[in-house]
């Protein structure tokens, strides 16, 4: 606790010498990332800091609800590099990797911008400058309270009360894996005496399915396979399946999990035909299996159960015959 408090002192006294600035997430952001961002800066305008949400992909439908007044902005050069330049910290969120920043890490390089992480993703790599990590968080948002509650902020109204719930939830899967401790439920119960309505949040997440997501997951079912008496199973999705469901590749959120539902199956992952012809890798494992090591065979990474890559200048074939090499050569279990 010292330590991580050490940390926190720092955050503090980097932001209060800070003139302007910026905060991120990783490309495609989930609710843990956008929800950590917009209750961090809520926090930073109470403190009536200069600060901007500037993330490399737009903010998908089923989160609009956080993005009050239009402060979550997805980076355009003509409107952000000036912004960023003249930046003198970025506090950067959920990020496991700094090149899902995209072009935003570039710019953080070449204005030599002093960056922060916090995050709770398996990281070694050098780009940050500071690093507040805790592989054993539920979510990076709980590192956020966390922060909020070493300031002895205990009120967490408005969108930084929906904003750190959306995170809670979000990374918990609603409290139902293993990374729920007691002290989520201390956070969540906080949050409800805040003012934050559960059901509210949840629907907003969680029940906006539309039909051409509908459509496409009834053709991701008939299209599964199965290996080693069904332990492994597997959905491969085209452009030609999101085409002919007037579908998307963000239709595809929580189709891992639901694979991974089927009863024996202990691996399930979803490869998704991009339009760049890369392809886009999500693995979850129930926890007989780690898969983030198999992850970072494409340059990815993630937790040990739940990890993603992208698979640049291969085909489906390929991808799925290197990731049932790799589970077929384990013997251990996460325990």
């Amino acid at each position: 606790m010292y330590m991580m408090n050490d940390k926190w002192l720092h955050l503090k006294e980097k932001i209060e010498n800070s003139s302007r600035i910026f905060l991120s997430t990783h490309i495609n952001p989930d609710g843990d990332g956008l929800g950590s961002e917009v209750a961090f800066y809520s926090y930073l305008k109470m403190l009536n800091k200069d600060c901007k949400i500037i993330n490399i992909s737009p903010i998908e439908d089923n989160y609009k609800f956080l993005n009050i007044d239009n402060v979550i902005e997805c980076y355009d050069p003509g409107i952000h590099d000036s912004y960023i330049e003249d930046s003198d910290l970025a506090i950067i969120f959920d990020i496991g990797d700094y090149r899902r920043l995209g072009n935003i890490s570039s710019l953080i390089s070449v204005n030599d911008i002093y960056t922060i992480s916090i995050d709770h993703h398996p990281s070694d790599d050098e780009f940050f400058n500071f690093k507040i990590l805790n592989v054993k968080a539920p979510a990076t948002g709980y590192m956020v309270w966390k922060y909020l509650k070493f300031l002895n902020i205990n009120k967490f109204e408005g969108i930084m009360g929906d904003g750190l719930y959306t995170a809670l939830i979000t990374d918990t899967g609603s409290f139902r894996y293993n990374s729920t401790d007691s002290d989520s439920h201390i956070m969540a119960s906080e949050l409800l005496s805040s003012g934050v309505k559960p059901y509210d949040v949840y629907s907003n997440i969680y029940e906006q399915r539309t039909v051409e997501q509908i459509s496409l997951l009834s053709r991701a079912i008939s299209l599964i396979e199965f290996s080693k008496n069904n332990e492994f199973a597997w959905v491969c999705i085209s452009q030609k399946d999101f085409l002919e469901t007037n579908s998307r590749p963000a239709d595809v959120e929580g189709f891992t999990d639901f694979i991974r539902s089927i009863k024996n199956v202990e691996v399930s992952f979803v490869l998704i035909e991009l339009k760049s012809g890369n392809i886009k890798l999500s693995l979850r494992s129930r926890g007989k299996y780690i898969i983030n090591d198999i992850a970072h065979k494409f340059d990815g990474g993630g937790h040990l159960l739940a990890a993603g890559a992208t698979c640049e200048n291969m085909s489906f074939n390929k991808v799925v015959k290197i990731i049932l090499q790799e589970l077929n050569k384990k013997r251990t279990n996460v325990n």
